[in-house]
């Protein structure tokens, strides 16, 4: 007979994925043990297991549902049929400032722990954060033609301009004047103004 779950049990989860998450982005994963989050969580490591065979699960949880958000929240922005190329890679920047700011912490977890989960578990999540990269190919191309010609440069361009937002999260609060909206649109400007006037054949030739 299945064990039934405590009327609490998703919001006990919840708490864990919470804690599991600070404590993985400040102390990093292999130096934060299963007994780290169980006395974290004021609750015993049997009880810990209840919710998540291993550690490892643990962290593929957290990875795997921010990686559903970031995709979620960026696929719509290239079916809006009434922005430009301009706008959308603007949205973007802007979006992904925001998760940035307001989910830190998994970010950094995006950033500097996916190795540490097993090839499979990787792949899956490797496979939802590429779908959004990939959504901005046609924008890209829209601004620099020449990238339909020259179609193995899409993903290395559009990380470039991933790249500039990506590492933000170490110094930009959003707070202030500068805001995720204002600096999303500073960052998009800077990258097309300058993306738009790049002769690619020129530098290919080497």
């Amino acid at each position: 007979m299945a064990r039934t779950q405590a009327n609490d049990y998703k919001q006990k989860k919840t708490h864990i994925v919470d804690v599991a998450t600070e404590l993985f982005a400040s102390k990093g994963f292999h130096a934060t043990s299963i007994m780290d989050i169980a006395k974290a969580c004021n609750t015993s490591k049997s009880s810990l297991y209840h919710y998540f065979d291993s550690k490892e699960q643990l962290l593929y949880v957290i990875l795997y549902d921010h990686a559903v958000i970031l995709r979620d929240s960026f696929l719509p922005i290239n079916n809006d049929s009434n922005a430009d190329a301009s706008d959308k890679l603007e949205i973007f920047a802007q979006k992904l400032l925001f998760h940035n700011v307001s989910s830190r912490s998994k970010h950094k977890l995006i950033l500097g722990e996916l190795d540490s989960l097993g090839a499979q578990k990787k792949n899956e999540i490797s496979i939802l954060l590429r779908e959004p990269i990939e959504s901005i190919f046609d924008s890209l191309v829209n601004i620099n033609p020449e990238l339909e010609v020259y179609k193995f440069l899409q993903f290395p361009v559009a990380m470039m301009y991933i790249g500039m937002i990506n590492w933000t999260h170490t110094w930009f609060s959003g707070e202030g004047e500068l805001s995720t909206d204002v600096f999303g649109k500073l960052l998009c400007d800077t990258f097309i103004n300058g993306f738009s006037n790049i002769d690619l054949r020129k530098h290919l030739i080497l």
